[in-house]
C-alpha cells in the first residue's frame, strides 16, 4: 500500500512554521521583528570556514590560492583565521570539494559553532602557563565532542600542547570525530567514549567546552526539517539533560577553571532559564561577561512569558538571532569557578 503524501511537506518553508512556534517567538521578538526572523530562516546557511594554522603556517597565502579558486570571503569577525563564502551565481562554494579541505587546511564549520573555543581563554603557550602556575598538566574537556568541528578549534589553540580529551557518547559517532581529528594533525588529543553525566572525578580540568545536546530550534538554516518537528512539550526534558551535564561539568572543573555553556537552540528554557537554575543551585558559580568581537547581539532576553531573567544573566550571556548576523540562532555562556 502507498504512502499517504504529507501535502504540508510540498509547502514552501515559511507555511510550514507551525502555529506554535510562531506565536512563540512572536511573542519573543514582537511581530516586527519576528517576520525579520522568519525570512532569515527559511535561507540556506551560509558557509563558513576556518584555517587550520597547525598545519598551514601562512593563512595569507592559503587565503589567496582559495580565491583563486574562484571563491569569494569575507572575514568572521569574531574568529581569527576564520572566513564566511559570499554565494553569488559565478563564485563556487563547495568546501568540502578543495584539496585544503583534504589535506585538513581548512576546516568547514558554521560561524556561530566557532564561539564557545574563542571564550576559554586558551593559554597563547601552554607550556609556560604550566611552569608560571606550578601546573603538572594543562587539561581541556569537550564533554560532548563529535564531529570534532569545536575540539579541533580547541586543539589548534592549544597548539599541541597540554591534553585535550574529546568525550562522545555516541560509538556511531566516533568514527566521524576521528576522521576530522586526524586531518588536522592534532596529537594532543584523547577520544573518549562515555556518557557526560557518568564521567568520573573531581577537580580534573582547567577548561571545559559543554555544547549541550538541545532542540536544535536555532539550526532551521541547516536543518529546515525542525520546522516541521518543533515540539515545546520536549524542552522540559531536554533541560533536565542540560542542568545534569552542567553540574558534572562544573564538578569536573578545576577551582578558577572556565566552562563554556553552549547551545543550537534559541528556546529560553535551554538556555537563559537553564543557566538561572544552574546557577542557584552552585553559589561558588561566578558567570562572567562574554566579549565576540563584531558579533551583533539585539534583542536580549530579559522576559520569557511571566518570568523575570536576571539582568546578569540577560548582560552577560549571548544570544545570537540569525537575523542579527546572517547566521544560526545559538545560545552560549561563561561559567568560572569559584575557589
Amino acid at each position: 500500500m502507498a504512502k499517504k503524501k504529507d501535502k504540508f511537506k510540498d509547502l514552501p518553508l515559511k507555511d510550514q512554521i507551525k502555529p506554535i512556534f510562531q506565536e512563540r517567538f512572536t511573542q519573543i521578538l514582537g511581530e516586527k521583528e519576528y517576520e525579520k526572523f522568519k525570512e532569515c530562516i527559511i535561507l540556506p546557511q551560509r558557509k563558513s570556514f576556518r584555517i587550520n594554522t597547525i598545519k598551514e603556517k601562512n593563512p595569507k597565502n592559503l587565503i589567496k590560492e582559495i580565491k583563486k579558486k574562484g571563491i569569494e570571503i569575507e572575514k568572521v569577525p569574531w574568529c581569527e583565521d576564520a572566513y564566511f563564502t559570499i554565494f553569488n551565481e559565478n563564485t563556487r562554494t563547495d568546501l568540502g570539494n578543495l584539496y585544503e579541505h583534504f589535506l585538513g587546511k581548512i576546516y568547514v564549520q558554521e560561524a556561530t559553532s566557532m564561539c564557545p573555543p574563542e571564550i576559554l581563554e586558551i593559554p597563547e603557550d601552554i607550556e609556560n602557563y604550566k611552569k608560571t602556575n606550578n601546573f603538572e598538566e594543562f587539561k581541556v574537556l569537550d564533554m560532548a565532542a563529535s564531529p570534532g568541528s569545536k575540539t579541533t578549534q580547541l586543539g589548534i589553540k592549544m597548539k599541541n600542547q597540554g591534553i585535550l580529551v574529546a568525550n562522545e557518547i555516541d560509538f556511531k559517532r566516533l568514527g566521524p570525530l576521528k576522521i576530522n581529528l586526524e586531518r588536522t594533525g592534532l596529537t594532543n588529543i584523547v577520544i573518549s567514549n562515555k556518557d557526560g553525566r557518568l564521567i568520573k572525578g573531581e577537580n580534573e580540568y582547567d577548561r571545559i567546552l559543554l555544547d549541550a545536546p538541545c532542540s536544535g530550534s536555532g539550526v532551521i538554516r541547516k536543518s529546515p526539517k525542525t520546522i516541521q518537528t518543533y515540539n515545546p512539550k520536549k524542552l522540559k526534558g531536554m533541560q533536565q539533560l542540560q542542568l545534569k551535564l552542567m553540574q558534572r561539568a562544573f564538578e569536573l572543573l578545576k577551582p578558577n577553571g572556565i566552562m563554556s555553556y553552549s547551545t543550537c537552540s534559541i528556546d529560553p528554557e535551554e538556555n537563559e532559564l537553564a543557566i538561572e537554575k544552574f546557577l542557584n543551585a552552585n553559589p561558588n558559580a561566578k558567570l562572567e561577561k562574554i566579549n565576540l568581537k563584531g558579533l551583533i547581539l539585539n534583542n536580549k532576553l530579559s522576559k520569557f512569558k511571566e518570568h523575570i531573567i536576571p539582568k546578569e544573566i540577560t548582560e552577560k550571556t549571548v544570544r545570537i538571532w540569525p537575523q542579527d548576523n546572517d547566521t544560526n540562532g545559538f545560545y552560549l555562556a561563561k561559567i568560572r569557578k569559584l575557589k
